[in-house]
């Protein structure tokens, strides 16, 4: 969620991201406001969306990371490149309930004012859970309507963003590792990501020069990347050797990570139309009433507060031993499939505590 310009904390560009596009969806940049109806052309709705990844320097730089891109590719084609990559990626169900892109298409055809095309066969994409049913939709309203739209999109780009976003944390331009022969998996981006972080401590903050013999040995041993025998094996391969490329700044391009591109968050003067989602002053009454309902535990209400509030996730959780019992016995230690699983079950006591007389 997006935190307020007043919490002096940093805001998630995902999840901004999401509430933009959900308004999108909804047609608020194009349709008179009193509209009661709104009809999804595809094609103007990517174009908007297009757009607003390559025009728009937040999303362009933090999002998209059109500086990874070398020339001849510019910002129209790393929009394009993720609307393919993130938006257009397929999302696959786990544990045999419905994926958030089929959860996606069904509040899309909840809103249907008209016929809705049969289901499509196979996994579905976040592009396609909101352009593949219903054309003619009852708009979603300011309020419950419109934070379910945008928590449903938020889950897709949670599921679907995480292998581009961990590409751009360690430098690399996402078109030349998500796709051909040098494409890596999630997994192994990740523990590349640990591996450089380690190597960041290793060296004292210290780039623009290759990491010596025993600063390498020292990150190897803290973050070993994933199936890499040994330090000199991982140095040696395509992604070592670009990551450590990168290191010594011996390209255009530059070290960035999500946490270098949260410190510079909190200090930009934050639009109001730039953050659409529901702000942690407005959530709160809600996370009050889910507790009191029992649709959530009072702890898991003061851990939604300080997401809201922009506060880390690691910091959010804090010691809470309710918390950290909950994670580890029912999620298998997955924080992010609780969050979501959190975020769902308060969203859905949001709708339903809404549409009760």
């Amino acid at each position: 969620m997006c935190a307020t310009p007043a919490s002096g904390k940093g805001r998630d560009i995902v999840a901004c991201f999401a509430g933009h596009l959900a308004h999108l969806v909804n047609g608020d940049d194009i349709a008179p406001s009193d509209s009661q109806r709104i009809e999804i052309k595809p094609f103007s709705l990517y174009e908007r969306i297009r757009r607003s990844l390559a025009a728009n320097g937040r999303y362009a730089n933090e999002l998209v990371g059109t500086w990874a891109y070398t020339p001849p590719h510019g910002a129209d084609e790393a929009a394009d490149f993720y609307f393919d990559q993130v938006l257009d990626r397929p999302i696959q169900s786990r544990r045999g309930e419905p994926s958030s892109a089929e959860n996606l298409a069904a509040l899309v055809k909840s809103r249907a004012e008209g016929p809705c095309p049969p289901k499509r066969e196979g996994a579905l994409s976040a592009w396609k859970a909101l352009v593949g049913g219903p054309t003619l939709l009852r708009r979603f309203r300011a309020g419950p309507e419109m934070f379910e739209l945008s928590n449903r999109i938020l889950k897709c780009l949670d599921a679907s963003n995480r292998p581009y976003a961990e590409v751009l944390r360690l430098g690399l331009c996402p078109k030349e590792w998500l796709v051909g022969d040098e494409a890596v998996g999630v997994n192994t981006l990740k523990s590349a990501n640990g591996f450089l972080k380690a190597l960041k401590v290793a060296m004292n903050g210290e780039f623009g020069r290759r990491p010596t013999a025993a600063e390498l040995e020292a990150a190897f041993a803290e973050a070993p990347p994933t199936h890499a025998a040994d330090v000199h094996a991982f140095a040696g391969s395509p992604l070592g050797a670009a990551i450590l490329t990168r290191v010594a700044g011996q390209d255009q391009t530059y070290i960035v990570s999500f946490d270098a591109i949260e410190a510079t968050q909190a200090a930009e003067s934050v639009e109001a139309e730039d953050c659409p989602l529901m702000e942690a002053t407005e959530a709160a009454p809600y996370l009050a009433r889910a507790a009191a309902a029992g649709a959530i535990a009072p702890p898991e209400s003061e851990l939604l507060a300080a997401i809201l509030a922009g506060r880390s996730l690691g910091e959010a959780l804090g010691a809470n031993p309710f918390l950290r019992r909950r994670v580890k016995a029912d999620f298998d230690g997955d924080v992010g499939a609780y969050v979501d699983d959190l975020s769902a079950r308060t969203a859905r006591f949001v709708v339903e505590s809404a549409g009760r007389p």
